[in-house]
């Protein structure tokens, strides 16, 4: 198990009969103590930016997976406003035909009742002229009729 600088720096080494130089020692295990420090220290720091950066790269991940749904999503929607929006295309289009044949299907049936009444008008003309003629004629003859009882005259022509 590794130690830490300060269990290093409480270190103590048993003397001997003719001993050790305290002083280089200790001065050795002063300069071990702080490199291990500064590696300790280097390595904590090191360690809080990997969990920073693991952080960071879970948080990247989770953003990375609501856009992908968010793009998914989008997709979807506007496939089917597309989709709705043809459907929607396909009817109006639909109705503007219908429409149209009914335009024209009543376009025909009023050009048809007005070709009868034109027919019906023209025989009602001819048939009136007929009657008025009728008319006239008899007319003329019960004038003529009536004059001779009468016994007048009828004026003479001019026919040569």
């Amino acid at each position: 198990m590794a130690e830490t600088p300060v269990e290093l720096r409480h270190l103590r080494f048993r003397r001997g009969f003719f001993g050790y130089r305290r002083r280089a020692v200790d001065g050795e295990l002063e300069r071990v103590a702080d490199t291990f420090e500064e590696v300790w220290r280097e390595r904590a720091d090191l360690a809080d930016q990997v969990d920073a950066l693991e952080s960071d790269l879970k948080r990247h991940r989770e953003l990375e997976e609501v856009l992908r749904r968010t793009l998914v999503s989008a997709e979807r929607s506007v496939d089917a406003m597309r989709e709705s929006a043809r459907r929607e295309a396909d009817r109006i289009v639909h109705d503007a035909e219908a429409r149209a044949r009914q335009i024209v299907g009543e376009a025909h049936s009023e050009r048809l009742r007005l070709h009868q009444d034109f027919l019906r008008l023209r025989e009602s003309e001819q048939e009136f002229r007929a009657r008025f003629h009728s008319v006239v004629s008899s007319t003329s003859r019960i004038v003529e009729a009536y004059e001779a009882e009468l016994g007048e005259p009828e004026p003479a022509n001019d026919a040569g």
